[in-house]
């Protein structure tokens, strides 16, 4: 991962302390990553995938990515988090480009937190949890979904997901993205909900 992320800013002409802006972390974590002497979490693959215009995927894919020839390419599935507790976060599958569009599971434990940092501007996730209790909180605002509900949210703000029963939170994420520079959220904007709760309409 050090050198893959040491070819990516050199092959894009960023300089250290470019990728530093773009990515909204120190130059001395950059430098911290190329070298090898700090792991990324899931929420700096994200911003380093941003930066790159890449999904998380590519990211992690050490061939470089060429044009499909094929109308289907099969994707390998990668757990990039867990917990002592036995949490999970499997990233199924993603597209590329400057726009992203990426497709993961989870599995949190009870007593289990995962944080995340901001996603860049306008990032939206859709949620939907197959079994348990699901607390989201996405800045000041909070929810419970329980099985057989979804949301959806606008994750360019802190935000977290906990299971909220004692029995395993479940679910389904897709996130859609556009790579570039983070900013923050326009004081219009900051009022306004960024969770919009959806019934699952099977049943109707």
């Amino acid at each position: 991962m050090a050198l893959r992320i040491q070819d990516l800013r050199r092959d894009q002409k960023l300089t250290l302390d470019r990728l530093a802006k773009l990515t909204g972390l120190s130059k001395g974590t950059v430098v911290a990553l190329e070298q090898g002497k700090a792991n990324p979490s899931i929420a700096i693959l994200c911003r380093l995938a941003a930066a790159f215009s890449l999904s998380v995927a590519d990211l992690l894919n050490e061939a470089p990515s060429t044009a499909p020839d094929h109308p289907i390419q099969r994707s390998v599935s990668r757990t990039l988090w867990t917990s002592a507790k036995g949490s999970r976060a499997q990233l199924h599958t993603s597209t590329s480009g400057r726009t992203m569009f990426e497709l993961w599971s989870w599995v949190l434990m009870p007593g289990d937190v995962f944080a995340a940092d901001a996603h860049s501007p306008a990032t939206r996730e859709l949620v939907s949890v197959t079994q348990g209790s699901l607390k989201v909180t996405v800045g000041s605002h909070k929810i419970i979904l329980n099985a057989g509900e979804c949301a959806r949210l606008v994750t360019d703000q802190t935000h977290s997901y906990a299971a909220a029963s004692d029995v395993s939170a479940q679910f389904s994420m897709a996130v859609l993205k556009r790579g570039g520079q983070r900013a923050p959220v326009p004081s219009s904007l900051a009022a306004r909900s960024p969770l919009a709760v959806s019934q699952d309409l099977a049943d109707r």
